[in-house]
């Protein structure tokens, strides 16, 4: 087995590992199978208690063994007790004792006892044989049906299996049927999972019904609560948890283009730094207020969701309007993500298992130009400019001819630097179930990812760049009274980080540094080489330099009482929660700057001559670092939720605090705890499932305003009306078969800009003065105000929400369109109008509310979804475009009008208008005059002042910029008998990027032996070959001044893509060949991610923005899966 594995996967550096996992797991199976297979044969109890009822001992036996009890009430006297002394007592004596002096007897079949009367024949439980018809007493069950919001469900059907005999619940969801104690009972209602229930003697039988998916009676996660998905009014979007399970390490990687209003970006691929950065419907704000969303994990604010285990997730929820939103106040005006863990569900142990094992490459990764060419465009380069070339052809030979590789190297350096492929392994166990009484979810993750940074074979210490990761999770539910719940969830993870010590970007940079022609990797009599004036080279930075190691821990915790209050009056509940977070870290860098060499010849005897370049030592150093900080949260709520008829009335209101102590602080403010403290309440109304009505507040207060404006008021109000509930519709519900409009406004509110307290001025060191004479002065260090406060207030954005939906073909096909606009007003900024004559200076102007925005746009999602009896066919696609806009940044009006940053996008990139290449040295003395050494083949820019000369003043807006205004996904999927296929694409429009300039970038800005070149750079304007359309114009030296790399439209890329980003095919075992082994369901898989990309810029992947390609590149990831049920 473990030889066929390996042949599949490869040369899988993880392997040792995943085999020991494997063995672990198979062991783990074997026990369980064999306890599985032992309850057959010699079950036996053990239990001690005085004066205990014979139904206690009943339950025990249940517990302990598995077995089902049956008895009619009117046969058995549960009332009898007995001394219970039971010490791994076989079954069979310990029903003798429970029947003693009772004319009952008792029969074992299979996995069930009956007890009856001595004179009533037994049945026979077998179902291959014929039963015989017995006559038993029956008697009533009732109980009550409600829904996941707990109110109760009308008609539905209660009957006794496999017969016809049912009745349907009232209007309070009640019902009474007669059974007998073997039936079991079926509880059917249209748009709800149909339920099964053994009887076991119970005379109360409660339940609670799931909607099916995609129903109108599923139950949607709103801010502090969840509605009936028909009654919410505010624009949110949800997402399968299953979707999210792709070979990635960081849950927000997996995102951009699965829900509409999601604009996500990954900027790199490495270990432990492959996060995206994530936007609800794009960026609203300036980059002095946050701009990202809050994220919410089971109801605790501000907990980051980058290391959660996709298998713990329950219920992943994206709020993006101000009826959605605005309960969260403060931290609600970029939208909020809320994500639910996973709870335990009634029934038995429901184990699974799962384990996958990776192999990934880099998406792409840019070419240098070898040794002989950089040498051949540096002469280039001088002699275009009228200068003598550097280097001899001759010397240019023995480059590339290789035969010297110490004294004319040839380096392609990331071929020292990078292997292939890496790898990485994730395995998850979990166990969940429960019964009325008590519910538990219980799991435990791993996973390990290596990089693509290569090895030294012989090296004295681990830089190896690796992320491991252990992932924890549970959450028990314990109804203590019938009325009373207690929730306990405590999960959190560990990770161990690996790096080289100089920083993983860092290698691709000193890459970008390191000519290919200077020097080798490494001399080969094993001395370090080092060129003076220039870094050491990237592969000594990657294995002698040092490492660096950070642990991390984090442990979330929260509790939560539910007390129902309907001695009060129905549909009342109260709760609180405490939630506490803390987090632990300590980093160990060791680092070395060992001796370096430059070599000079070869002696007589053709051994390499060197001398020292730089001392060095080999001994490494020592820094350490740690963090802490905590988290404490406290939340109390009343709930109210009743159906009056045709009438649905619900509220909240919610007290909230949060308390963050920053264990890192170095100065007396960060010190002081962070506090939030809000009040929130909401209510809805909702008539014949035809017309809702939902309004929210939210009264939130800040820190950083004085007291008499330190809460600020964030009201919201949304109507939702389904037309399809209309008796007009009838007629066309055969073709549309849901309808529904709604519209929200509402306000949100910011008071954060990265600084605490604006309404303090604080002093800080100014500059020092000198007093005495020579020979005897002293200095002084004066004070002065770092920032002047002010009686700022809060910055409110006011939001708009149209939204559509609309369901064809009986609700398999589905379209929601949703329209946005909102403003947002006295955004907290800077105030740079006031002059200097003011005695303000740029470091300690104030904060005022200024600021002005504009965003709107739309988000669309259509889905198809049927299913038949041998498989499924799915579709998903998803569109987001939004235009954001500068209305007023605090800035004073720039000279030209064409320079104002107002009127433009949010961030906004601004250069000059590149109108071509000069052709000539006519078009040249023509031109407005441009800096430096112009010549045909340079770039030239357009006079926007028309002054005849080429200055800041000629610079415009240019390009879109690096986030993308458009983003968009499709997900289809069908499968067949097991098998099944999921393809998701995902795409990004309006979006560019600057090809800036550095080392990589622009020829020999800092000489012939400081600086690498792109292979792009061939692709060139030439006197030989004047191309209009080359990617670069005419090179040059730093020894020639030219504009040639001014920041311009010349550089900006279009950088819009469409990628595979994710693709799944797997198969699942039928349950009747597995039963045998007690595995419930099995599936093995095949995925990747990244696979395709389509894009007019191939030369690195488009994601990663703005820069120079020095990076680690996103990856594409090749995995198999194998994923196990025991139930």
């Amino acid at each position: 087995m473990y030889k066929f594995y390996l042949r599949i996967l490869g040369p899988y550096s993880c392997v040792p590992k995943i085999l020991r996992i494997m063995k672990l797991t198979t062991l783990l199976l074997i026990v369980t199978i064999m306890q599985v297979s032992a309850v057959s044969y010699a079950q036996r109890l053990t239990f001690k208690q005085r004066n205990v009822s014979i139904v206690r001992v009943f339950e025990e036996i249940e517990k302990q063994t598995g077995y089902d009890v049956f008895y009619l009430p009117k046969v058995l006297k549960t009332n009898r007790t007995i001394d219970a002394d039971f010490n791994n007592t076989s079954l069979d004596q310990v029903m003798k004792v429970c029947l003693m002096n009772q004319s009952l007897i008792f029969t074992i079949d299979e996995r069930t006892i009956v007890i009856t009367k001595k004179d009533q024949p037994v049945p026979d439980q077998r179902p291959a044989m014929p039963k015989p018809v017995i006559e038993q007493a029956k008697y009533k069950v009732s109980g009550t049906v409600k829904d996941e919001l707990g109110l109760p469900i009308s008609s539905v059907t209660v009957r006794i299996l496999h017969t016809k005999n049912g009745v349907l619940t009232d209007l309070n969801g009640k019902y009474a049927i007669d059974v007998e104690a073997t039936d079991s009972l079926e509880f059917i209602y249209v748009g709800y999972k149909r339920v099964e229930v053994p009887v076991r003697n119970k005379v109360d039988i409660d339940i609670t019904l799931e909607p099916e998916s995609g129903s109108l009676n599923e139950v949607a996660v709103v801010g502090f609560g969840r509605q009936k998905k028909i009654s919410v009014v505010g624009a949110q979007a949800t997402i399968k948890p299953e979707e999210l399970k792709i070979p990635v390490r960081d849950l927000t990687s997996a995102l951009a283009g699965r829900l509409a209003g999601v604009i996500s970006t990954q900027r790199g691929g490495a270990p432990g730094a492959d996060g995206a950065n994530i936007f609800i419907r794009g960026i609203a704000t300036f980059a002095s207020s946050p701009q990202s969303p809050l994220l919410v994990v089971d109801g605790v604010p501000d907990r980051p969701i980058n290391n959660i285990d996709p298998e713990d997730i329950e219920s992943f929820t994206i709020l993006k309007d101000a009826t959605a939103t605005a309960v969260y106040g403060t931290r609600g005006a970029n939208g909020v993500i809320l994500i639910n863990t996973k709870k335990g569900k009634l029934g038995k142990p429901n184990i699974n298992f799962e384990l996958n094992s990776s192999r990934s490459k880099f998406t792409e990764l840019p070419n240098f130009i070898d040794a002989p060419t950089f040498m051949t465009l540096y002469n280039e380069s001088l002699s275009t400019r009228g200068r003598t070339p550097q280097y001899d052809p001759a010397v240019i030979a023995k480059h590339a001819s290789g035969e010297d590789p110490d004294l004319y190297p040839n380096v392609n350096w990331y071929d020292y630097l990078f292997n292939d492929f890496s790898s990485a392994s994730r395995a998850n166990l979990n166990v969940s179930g429960g019964i009325d009484a008590a519910r538990y979810y219980v799991s435990a993750g791993y996973y390990t990812e290596k990089g693509m940074f290569k090895q030294a074979e012989a090296q004295s210490f681990n830089s190896t760049l690796k992320l491991d990761r252990f992932n924890f999770n549970s959450n028990v539910s314990v109804k203590v009274t019938k009325s009373t719940n207690l929730e306990l969830g405590i999960n959190g993870f560990i990770t161990n980080y690996n790096t080289p010590s100089a920083g993983v970007n860092a290698i691709f940079d000193y890459a970008t540094q390191q000519a290919p022609h200077v020097v080798p990797p490494i001399y080969s009599n094993g001395q370090w080489p080092k060129y003076p004036g220039v870094p050491f080279n990237p592969y000594y930075y990657l294995v002698a330099n040092g490492y660096s190691n950070t642990y991390s821990n984090t442990v979330r915790s929260n509790i939560k009482v539910t007390q129902e209050l309907d001695f009060l009056t129905k549909g009342l509940s109260f709760s609180t929660m405490f939630a506490f977070d803390a987090v632990n870290g300590s980093s160990l860098t060791r680092s070395r700057t060992l001796q370096s060499y430059l070599a000079t010849g070869r002696d007589a005897n053709g051994k390499l001559i060197t001398r020292i370049a730089e001392t060095g030592s080999d001994v490494l150093g020592f820094s350490a670092d740690r963090n802490s900080n905590r988290r404490f949260y406290t939340e109390t709520s009343l709930n109210y939720s009743r159906k009056y008829g045709n009438h649905d009335v619900s509220g909240l209101f919610l007290f909230n605090q949060s308390d963050y102590v920053n264990g890192n602080a170095t100065d007396l403010i960060n010190s002081i705890p962070f506090r939030q403290r809000s009040l929130v309440g909401r209510a809805n109304y909702g008539y014949k499932d035809k017309y809702f009505v939902e309004a929210n507040f939210g009264y939130s207060g800040s820190e950083n305003f004085v007291p008499s404006k330190r809460f600020g008021f964030f009201p919201s109000v949304g109507a939702g009306w389904v037309a399809s509930n209309e008796k007009f519709f009838e007629p066309v519900k055969d073709i549309v078969s849901y309808l529904k409009f709604r519209y929200t406004y509402g306000l949100t509110g910011n008071s954060n800009t990265g600084s605490r307290f604006l309404f303090l001025s604080t002093l800080g060191d100014a500059f020092s003065y000198t007093f005495g004479i020579p020979g005897a002065d002293r200095a002084y260090t004066g004070y002065q105000e770092n920032r002047i406060g002010s009686e700022v207030q809060w910055e409110t954005g006011f939001r708009h929400n149209l939204g559509v939906e609309i369901n064809f073909l009986k609700d398999d096909l589905q379209l929601i369109v949703e329209l946005f606009k909102e403003k947002r007003n006295d955004i907290l900024l800077q105030n740079y109008t006031i002059p200097y004559i003011s005695g303000f200076t740029n470091t300690n102007i104030p904060y005022v509310n200024v600021g002005k925005t504009a965003n709107r746009g739309i988000d669309l999602t259509l889905s198809y979804n049927k299913s038949f009896r041998d498989g499924f066919v799915t579709f998903r696609g998803t569109f987001n475009m939004n235009e954001n806009k500068n209305i007023f940044d605090g800035l004073p009006p720039w000279q030209y009008s064409w320079l104002n940053r107002t009127g433009h996008a949010i961030g906004q990139r601004f250069g000059y208008v590149a109108m071509g290449l000069f052709k000539d040295q006519n078009e040249i003395d023509n031109a407005p005059t441009q800096a430096g050494d112009v010549r045909p083949g340079d770039i030239r820019y357009k006079d926007l002042n028309g002054d005849g000369i080429i200055s800041s003043f000629d610079q415009q807006a240019i390009g879109y910029g690096s986030t993308p205004r458009i983003l968009y996904g499709l997900n289809v999927g069908a499968g067949y008998k097991g098998f099944d296929l999921v393809l998701f694409f995902q795409g990004a429009g309006q979006v560019d990027f600057s090809y800036n300039g550095g080392t990589g970038t622009t020829p020999f800005s800092q000489g012939a032996t400081f600086g690498n070149m792109y292979t792009k750079v061939t692709d060139r304007w030439t006197v030989e070959n004047p191309n209009p359309n080359a990617f670069y114009p005419r090179l040059s030296t730093n020894q020639d001044v030219t504009t040639n790399y001014y920041s311009s439209t010349w550089w900006v890329k279009r950088a819009d893509y469409i990628r595979l980003k994710s693709a799944e095919v797997g198969y699942t075992f039928g349950i009747k060949a597995l039963s045998k082994v007690a595995i419930k369901k099995l599936r093995i898989y095949a995925n990747g991610t990244n696979l395709v990309t389509f894009s007019k810029w191939k030369f690195w992947d488009p994601e990663l923005g703005d820069g120079r390609g020095a990076s680690y590149p996103n990856t594409t990831t090749f995995n198999l899966g194998l994923r196990a049920n025991f139930n």
